[in-house]
This record gives C-alpha cells, sequence and structure tokens, in this order.
C-alpha cells in the first residue's frame, strides 16, 4: 500500500478547491441565509381558541394563520406534524411540511387547498404557538414563520423510534432573507 506523499495530498486538495471554485464561479450568488429563530423567545398563545375536531384524530389539532397569510394546520399526532399553506416569502414553493419524523419539505402542492371554510384565528406577531405536541412555531414579523419539531416533553426521554422512521428535531424558517428547512 502507497501512502501518498504530502505534495500529492497538496495538489488533489488544491484540483478540488479550484475545481469546486470554478463551478462556483458560475453559480446565481447566495441568497442570504434566513434568520436564526428563538422560538423559546416569544410568549406563548393559549392554544385553545386555536383547537379544530375532525372525524379522525389525523384530522384533528390546531390550525391557525399568520398576519402573511400562511395558514398552517398542526397535528394532534406529533408523528404528523405541521402544514403551511400559502405565500411563503423567501421560496417559490407555496406548502412546507415537517414533524419529528421528517426534515421539512418545501413543495408545490398537486391539488387545490381545502381547509376551513372561515378563516382561522391568527397567531400574532411577536407570538409562539406550542400546544405540546412537540411542534413549536413563532411569527418574528407579519412575513416570518419559524416552526420546529421534536419530541413532546410529556413523552419519556428514553422512548424508543418506531421500527419504520426515527424521531429526530426538524424545522424550518420562512422569511424575505431566504427559507430554510432541517
Amino acid at each position: 500500500m502507497r501512502i501518498p506523499a504530502v505534495s500529492d495530498v497538496s495538489a488533489a486538495a488544491t484540483a478540488v478547491v479550484l475545481g469546486v471554485a470554478g463551478l462556483l464561479a458560475g453559480a446565481a450568488p447566495a441568497q442570504a441565509a434566513p434568520p436564526e429563530v428563538d422560538l423559546t423567545a416569544y410568549p406563548a398563545v393559549d392554544p385553545a381558541p386555536y383547537q379544530v375536531f375532525g372525524a379522525h384524530p389525523s384530522t384533528s389539532g390546531w390550525i391557525f394563520e399568520t398576519p402573511g397569510g400562511v395558514r398552517c394546520q398542526d397535528s394532534l399526532i406529533p408523528d404528523l406534524g405541521i402544514v403551511c399553506s400559502g405565500p411563503l416569502a423567501g421560496t417559490d414553493a407555496t406548502m412546507v411540511s415537517v414533524s419529528l419524523t421528517h426534515e421539512a419539505m418545501f413543495t408545490e402542492p398537486d391539488m387545490p387547498e381545502s381547509g376551513p371554510e372561515s378563516a382561522p384565528p391568527v397567531l400574532p406577531v411577536g407570538s409562539r404557538f406550542d400546544a405540546g405536541n412537540g411542534v413549536v412555531c413563532a411569527v418574528p414579523a407579519a412575513d416570518t414563520l419559524a416552526c420546529h419539531a421534536a419530541k413532546p416533553a410529556s413523552w419519556p426521554a428514553d422512548t424508543v423510534d418506531p421500527p419504520d422512521r426515527h424521531y429526530g428535531e426538524h424545522g424550518f424558517v420562512t422569511s424575505p432573507d431566504g427559507s430554510r428547512g432541517y
């Protein structure tokens, strides 16, 4: 087995750096990163006025709208997480979803939106929504929404993953400065 000389490794590393730099030179300028949002910095609203009851637990939970017109439905079932749709700032997508079992997904829905006939209650700017199911959202500004999904605090710390999926911490931020999921 040949161990490469330092000069071989250095030359290879330089080639990789120059190759990546060449690719990036023709790339569109990067959009600014969305702001980091400390969800705990915002006061929580009472979740009761936002609660909805469906024919099945998967259609029950909480629903709210941001001042910017983004409508979110937070499922009673933690694995289902939250789905938000509307004019999402910082992205061409019109829908984003996240749960404790999957990272944020920004998409364009293939079907028309459905939902309650009346407008849901507005989650005010500068407030946080936390119904205790592991999904926490905040509205730092009228056009900014941040949501984070994790194991609910009510679950034992040693709750094991189901055999077909992994529990983790995931979320998203939509902002005029850019949007990101994790």
